[in-house]
């Protein structure tokens, strides 16, 4: 991960979004997504990049859920494949505010570092982006163009706030 997409669209959002820019609770010398913390509705449909610190607190919760997990005893496959449970590898880097988390997928194997998505309640996993630049990069292009996010979110800014419209 570098932090030219992040930092792109950190800039991107400062000029054109500065409502939702005004929700930023990152540190200064944050880097890469760090540096997006706090940013409200950032990734569609409702993700909220979190600081590192919030990272660290959500992982360890997740873990210790995943090993009271129906199958705890599961092996793991590689980056990229589903798991039974929250593992140490998954690092949290967005939240709904419910306990479900967007993280980077760092188990070995052609996949690692992708993005995936986890409902905690029923462990439920999705792999939405190939690593974090490539979602970053994403978020950009549809703020800048209008286009569409995961097939089903168009970007748009209203009075200075990001808005994600949901195509149905």
């Amino acid at each position: 991960m570098t932090d030219q997409p992040a930092a792109l669209l950190h800039e991107w959002l400062r000029v054109h979004a500065p409502v939702t820019f005004e929700t930023l609770t990152a540190r200064p010398d944050a880097q890469g997504i760090w540096m997006l913390s706090g940013l409200r509705d950032l990734i569609p449909p409702m993700w909220e990049p979190m600081t590192p610190e919030s990272s660290a607190e959500q992982r360890a919760w997740l873990v210790e859920l995943g090993e009271r997990s129906p199958h705890p005893e599961d092996p793991d496959g590689p980056a990229g494949t589903p798991s039974a449970g929250f593992r140490r590898p998954f690092v949290p880097i967005a939240s709904n505010g419910s306990g479900d988390v967007l993280y980077v997928d760092e188990r070995p194997g052609p996949e690692s570092g992708c993005v995936c998505q986890w409902w905690h309640d029923d462990y439920l996993w999705a792999k939405l982006w190939p690593g974090v630049d490539a979602m970053i990069t994403d978020v950009l292009r549809a703020l800048e163009t209008g286009g569409v996010v995961l097939e089903k979110y168009r970007a748009q800014v209203l009075d200075g706030e990001v808005d994600w419209q949901h195509l149905g």
